[in-house]
C-alpha cells in the first residue's frame, strides 16, 4: 500500500508529467508519419488507417497507401518501440546499479548485441532471414550477460563492481571484433556499408515484420520488468533490508539483468546502435515523477520513444543521407553525461 509521500508524488505532477510525455510521443509519431519528400494529408492518413484497421472506406491511390501503411508508419512505431525499451533498460540499469548515470550499455549488453548482429550481416544470413540479425543480437546480449554475471558472482553473490568492471572489459573486447568483421568486409563494399550503416542506428526501410518483432521483445520485456518494479524499489534502498522483507536479491537482480539485457537487444535487432537514450530518458522522467520504479519504468519507455521518434524526424530533414539516428543522440547525449559527471564531480572520491 502506497504511503502518503508516494501519493503525493504521484499527484499530481506525476500524472501530468506522464499525461505530457504521451502527447510528446504521439505527436511525434504523427508527425513522423507526415514528414517525407512524398506529402501527406491528415486526410490521408486517417483514409488509410481507416480502410487498413477497421476495412472501412477506401484508400487514397495506391501510392499514397503503400508510402503511409507500408513505409512511414512501421518506420515510426518500430522507432517508438525501440526507444521505449532502451529507456526501459535504462531505467532497470540506473535502479541495479544505484547510479543515475548508467546506462544498457554498462555491462557489455549492448556491444555484445551488436556483434551478434553484425555477424548475422557477415555471415550473409541477413540477407535470407529477416529473422536472423534480431535472433543474433538478442541472443549474444543474453551470453554477454551471462558471462559479465558469471565472471562477478562468487558463492553465490554478486558484485556491482566487478560487474560494471567486467562489463567495460567486454565492451572492448566486442567492439573490437565488431571492427575486426567491418575490417574483413572490406573488399565487399556492398557488405561493409550496411554493417557501418547499422552500427550508426538507423531505421530506414523498417516494415511490419520489424514491429512485430520488437513488439514482442518490448511487451515481455516491459511487463515483466513492471512485475519486478517493486523488488527493484527495494533493492534500490538496501539488500539486506531487501533480503529482510522477503525479496530473492540473487534471483531478482538476475532477472532484471537479463530483461534489461532483452530490452536492449531486441531495440539493437531492428534499429542497430543507438545509445545514451537509455541514460537520458530515465534521468529527465525521476525528475518529474519520482523514483518508484511501478510508474518511472513506463514513463522512460515512452520518453525514451519520443527521443528516438524525434531524432528521426530531425534525421529525415536535415541528415542528408549522411546523418544517422545513433549518431544523432550520441551528439545529445554526449554532452548531457558530461553534464552529469560535472555536476556530480563533489560525490567522488579524490585522491
Amino acid at each position: 500500500m502506497k504511503n502518503d509521500a508516494t501519493r503525493r508524488r504521484l499527484h499530481p505532477v506525476a500524472v501530468i508529467a506522464s499525461a505530457l510525455t504521451a502527447v510528446v510521443l504521439l505527436t511525434g509519431m504523427f508527425l513522423s508519419v507526415r514528414l517525407g519528400p512524398w506529402e501527406i494529408g491528415l486526410g490521408d492518413i486517417a483514409q488509410v488507417l481507416t480502410a487498413k484497421l477497421f476495412g472501412l472506406g477506401t484508400a487514397p491511390d495506391p501510392a499514397t497507401e503503400a508510402i503511409i501503411w507500408y513505409g512511414r508508419i512501421p518506420r515510426t512505431i518500430t522507432g517508438a518501440l525501440v526507444g521505449f525499451a532502451l529507456g526501459c533498460a535504462g531505467t532497470i540499469m540506473q535502479g541495479i546499479f544505484k547510479n543515475p548515470m548508467a546506462s544498457p550499455g554498462v555491462i557489455g549488453t549492448s556491444s555484445g548485441a551488436a556483434l551478434g548482429a553484425v555477424t548475422a550481416i557477415y555471415f550473409g544470413l541477413a540477407a535470407t532471414n529477416i529473422y536472423a540479425v534480431p535472433a543474433f543480437a538478442v541472443l549474444f546480449a543474453f551470453l554477454s550477460m551471462l558471462i559479465v554475471l558469471v565472471i562477478a558472482t562468487i558463492g553465490g553473490l554478486t558484485s556491482r563492481y566487478t560487474l560494471l568492471l567486467a562489463g567495460i572489459a567486454f565492451n572492448a573486447i566486442f567492439s573490437a571484433l565488431a571492427s575486426l568483421l567491418i575490417v574483413l568486409s572490406t573488399d565487399q563494399f556492398e557488405m561493409a556499408r550496411k554493417i557501418i550503416g547499422w552500427l550508426m542506428g538507423d531505421l530506414t526501410n523498417r516494415s511490419w515484420e520489424h514491429v512485430q518483432i520488437v513488439l514482442v521483445i518490448v511487451l515481455l520485456g516491459s511487463l515483466a520488468s513492471l512485475l519486478y518494479a517493486r523488488d527493484l524499489n527495494i533493492l534500490m534502498l538496501n539488500e539486506e533490508i531487501a533480503a529482510n522483507l522477503g525479496v530473492n536479491v540473487i534471483r531478482s537482480r538476475s532477472v532484471l539483468l537479463f530483461l534489461a539485457a532483452m530490452l536492449t537487444g531486441g531495440a539493437i535487432a531492428v534499429a542497430g546502435a543507438i545509445g545514451f537514450v537509455g541514460l537520458i530518458s530515465p534521468h529527465i522522467m525521476r525528475g518529474f515523477v519520482g523514483s518508484d520504479n511501478r510508474i518511472l519504468i513506463p514513463t522512460s519507455g515512452m520518453l525514451g520513444g519520443a527521443l528516438v521518434v524525434y531524432s528521426d524526424c530531425v534525421v529525415r530533414l536535415w541528415g542528408g543521407g549522411g546523418l544517422r539516428i545513433g549518431v544523432l543522440t550520441a551528439l545529445l547525449g554526449g554532452p548531457f553525461f558530461l553534464h552529469l559527471i560535472i555536476k556530480d564531480r563533489k560525490k567522488f572520491v579524490y585522491f
